[in-house]
């Protein structure tokens, strides 16, 4: 351990502090990155462990992602859709979801679908926006809604 000095105060610190103990330079960031990081690690938790879809070498997804950005509700909080495929969803919200199955309300103007997923993945940063990425897979839905990805157009 060394000594370093605060960029904003120019008080002497440790260089593994995470703030300043003088005038607490540092520590938003810090608390910041401490509660996504427990976010992170409730969330893995709570998820059940399953042997990946995929053999080495093979497509990772069973069905391929088509872009489709749309609101949705996670649990009735608003989040954004960014792909969507037969089998799952890749969405962002301001919060990582709670549990490891969830609800998901998604609309498309003349249809709603009810759809229920578990989280197989939370991404441990935030995208530019400050929004925290994760992946569904679909464990229920309705026939309808696999109609209606089916009539999606994959983005080329």
């Amino acid at each position: 351990m060394t000594l370093t000095t605060c960029s904003e105060c120019k008080g002497k610190m440790s260089d593994r502090a995470s703030m300043c103990p003088h005038c607490g330079f540092g520590l938003g960031q810090a608390l910041e990155d401490m509660v996504q990081m427990h976010v992170q690690r409730a969330v893995q938790a709570a998820l059940p462990l399953r042997p990946p879809l995929a053999v080495p070498g093979e497509e990772k997804r069973r069905h391929r992602r088509i872009d489709h950005n749309t609101m949705v509700k996670v649990e009735g909080e608003t989040a954004m859709l960014f792909n969507i495929s037969r089998s799952g969803l890749k969405l962002s919200s301001p919060f990582a979801p709670r549990t490891g199955n969830v609800a998901i309300s998604l609309e498309t103007g003349d249809r709603a679908y009810a759809l229920k997923g578990t989280v197989r993945w939370v991404s441990a940063r935030r995208s530019f926006s400050n929004l925290v990425d994760f992946g569904v897979e679909i464990i229920e839905a309705p026939p309808e809604y696999y109609e209606f990805v089916d009539q999606l157009k994959p983005a080329r």
